[in-house]
């Protein structure tokens, strides 16, 4: 029975199950994939989020996801779970306003990390994100603009209940119980979460 309450640990282990490469969300523009940033693996150092210039209170979302328009720009999906409304009231902070200006910042060893991709062969990121035609030479890391973001909060269960009943999400945020964090492969969830994508907003989908 899927848990109604998860621990931060036990809600990462799901996430890294979910899919490094995926077009679980229409890519936009119909080509490409969405790269896992969030969470890594152990002595690896994920993207995180944060204004323009900023050093400090930078945000590494529980669960983040990217697809990159070379270095122009970046559409981003990330997972914040939750584990009491204090927790929730904190995260979301992170995000409001969402129009205001947000970069992700990629660090050099992730981008020379590999992952899987088609036909069991693997390729380092800087090169399945599109981003680089050759090796990235520089050691900093790269901060990317980010042109689209969603969020998708994980509530523990009896939470999900009440806030669902009494609050509007805005446009960007979409919610979850704990206990569908690990049911990424079934079809409802599958459904539910391709509607994060820019391309889900467009009654025919925006090519190129």
């Amino acid at each position: 029975m899927a848990n109604s309450k998860l621990s931060d640990a036990e809600a990462k282990a799901i996430l890294l199950h979910w899919p490094t490469r995926t077009t679980i969300w229409p890519p936009p523009g119909g080509t490409g994939h969405w790269i896992r940033g969030q969470p890594v693996s152990p002595g690896e150092t994920g993207p995180c989020l944060s204004a323009p210039g900023a050093t400090l209170f930078r945000t590494q979302p529980d669960g983040l996801w990217a697809h990159f328009r070379k270095r122009a720009s970046c559409d981003v999906v990330a997972v914040e779970v939750c584990g009491n409304t204090q927790n929730l009231n904190d995260k979301r902070s992170r995000y409001i306003p969402a129009s205001h200006s947000i970069v992700l910042h990629c660090s050099k060893s992730w981008l020379d990390g590999k992952i899987a991709t088609q036909g069991g062969g693997t390729a380092p990121r800087w090169e399945a994100t599109g981003m680089y035609k050759q090796p990235p030479k520089s050691k900093a890391s790269v901060a990317v603009p980010v042109r689209h973001l969603r969020v998708l909060y994980a509530l523990p269960d009896d939470l999900y209940r009440e806030w669902a009943k009494e609050h509007v999400p805005t446009g960007y945020e979409f919610f979850c119980p704990h206990s569908s964090l690990d049911s990424y492969t079934s079809q409802k969830m599958q459904e539910f979460l391709g509607q994060m994508s820019i391309a889900s907003q467009f009654y025919l989908k925006p090519q190129g």
